[in-house]
């Protein structure tokens, strides 16, 4: 195995304040839901960094390769759009997966102008170990929550997200 690669100072990005602490008044900040999703954003990814740092790998990177595991041979601007991210920054994202032998990329059935994604078997053994350090991550964040949060968060987020 690789050593482990630095943490980029962009990945250990530390949540904001929450309340008025240290003398700053955050005025309705903490009351606003589109601040404190970004806050509860940045402290999730901030525990994902630290999870997945030495294996070099970013949310958006690990939700393509769950898609593409998920969907075989789905186009890459369908993984685009399921996971919320514009094409041009998928095609990078791509092709670092691709560079790292965890996707490959052919040419569709039926149109043969469209680019199809696949992921490899050294993709499904490293997401399959993903799987297992992503669930105590996953674990470790509900236990803020209590006994029933974790449920009720991601009820009322995908409420939110239907419209």
């Amino acid at each position: 195995m690789p050593p482990a690669k630095p943490v980029p100072p962009d990945l250990i990005e530390r949540p904001g304040q929450v309340e008025s602490s240290n003398g700053i008044d955050m005025g309705i900040l903490p009351s606003l839901m589109g601040y404190m999703l970004r806050q509860g954003q940045l402290c999730v990814y901030q525990d994902f960094f630290q999870v997945l740092a030495a294996e070099g790998i970013r949310p958006p990177q690990f939700s393509i390769l769950e898609v593409v595991s998920r969907n075989p041979g789905i186009r890459p601007s369908d993984v685009a759009t399921a996971i919320g991210i514009k094409r041009a920054n998928l095609v990078p994202l791509v092709s670092a997966l691709e560079k790292r032998g965890f996707l490959t990329r052919a040419m569709a059935e039926l149109d043969r102008r469209a680019q199809s994604l696949h992921l490899t078997p050294a993709g499904a053994e490293k997401l399959r170990y993903w799987h297992s350090i992503v669930k105590p991550h996953e674990d470790r964040l509900a236990e803020r929550l209590g006994a029933h949060g974790r449920e009720t968060l991601l009820k009322l987020l995908q409420t939110l997200v239907r419209g």
